[in-house]
């Protein structure tokens, strides 16, 4: 599933639409302490549609100021990046020509199947009788496969997807502004129907986002305090509230911001990402279960993250 393109043939997949989802990915310095993990990010940008006549030949997809300089290019407002956090390669991902994503949209959710399928959710922004556009599920192979999601109400939001160990694809959904309440739903792979699988009670003057599951698995979830302040708490089916394990901290002070995406590594190592308050770029951190407290080990300016298996 590992391969490298040079620019030309970027070019050649741009245009003609097609979606690349292979990432070739290397040991990377920072992250020994997790071996064999892949984590890819998503985010928005640009989309550069040029006659491949005139890229410049050279030996992969790399993003750079030089050759976004060189290249003459028509820019459309938005397209779903995909990026390695290893190689730092980049790939842009369309349909048959069309952007994933359209400026009234957001991407709220990204996470891999067990057999390393790349699945996002895009999400509507306005709440308005006569969107055109559904909440949907895209999976990210060739071709892509979408799927409408149905079961959600007009004011609710899919997000914090996960891909189970055990095959399925669950979330979190909750109002569109990031309130509660917020339930844990199963997605349908089938069908894209939502259906709640868990009676925990989450609290309603938290915020609730990023869903992991470890090896071991376990359930992970962060809530989001009225001041930024984020908790590690952990999902029993046999509790009926979240498990609070410890408040999230960096170089002794209380994390401030949420996170953007939180996984688990084969090795059961949690790791966070995002940035404190006025911060950037997003990082991954290692995160302690039991003190809260996180390492930073790699910076990485992405929207979400996900650990790629299979």
């Amino acid at each position: 599933m590992s391969y490298n393109l040079s620019r030309r043939k970027f070019g050649q997949l741009v245009l003609a639409g097609s979606v690349v989802s292979g990432l070739s990915y290397v040991t990377n310095k920072a992250l020994g302490q997790t071996p064999s993990l892949n984590i890819v990010g998503i985010g928005s940008s640009p989309i550069i549609t040029t006659d491949e006549k005139v890229i410049p030949e050279g030996n992969t997809t790399e993003f750079n100021s030089t050759a976004s300089k060189s290249v003459p290019r028509d820019i459309k407002p938005l397209g779903l990046v995909l990026q390695s956090l290893m190689t730092g390669k980049a790939q842009v991902l369309m349909d048959k020509s069309t952007p994933l994503v359209e400026p009234n949209e957001i991407l709220s959710g990204f996470t891999s199947l067990s057999d390393g399928t790349l699945v996002v959710a895009i999400t509507p922004v306005s709440i308005s009788s006569r969107e055109v556009t559904p909440t949907r599920i895209t999976f990210l192979g060739t071709p892509v496969k979408t799927l409408i999601v149905s079961g959600l109400k007009d004011n609710q939001q899919l997000g914090s997807l996960l891909g189970t160990n055990d095959g399925r694809l669950i979330a979190l959904v909750g109002n569109k502004n990031g309130t509660p309440p917020i339930r844990l739903v199963d997605i349908n792979l089938q069908t894209g129907e939502i259906s709640s699988i868990s009676k925990v009670k989450f609290p309603n003057d938290e915020r609730v986002s990023n869903l992991a599951e470890c090896p071991d698995g376990k359930l992970y979830t962060s809530l989001l305090g009225f001041n930024g302040d984020t908790t590690l708490v952990q999902l029993d089916s046999n509790q009926k509230k979240p498990i609070r394990l410890a408040q999230l901290k960096f170089d002794g002070k209380a994390w401030n911001n949420g996170l953007q995406s939180l996984v688990c590594s084969a090795t059961g190592q949690l790791l966070a990402f995002g940035a404190m308050r006025y911060e950037t770029p997003n990082a991954v951190y290692s995160v302690d279960k039991n003190s809260g407290n996180m390492t930073r080990l790699q910076d990485f300016d992405t929207a979400q993250i996900t650990v790629v298996r299979g």
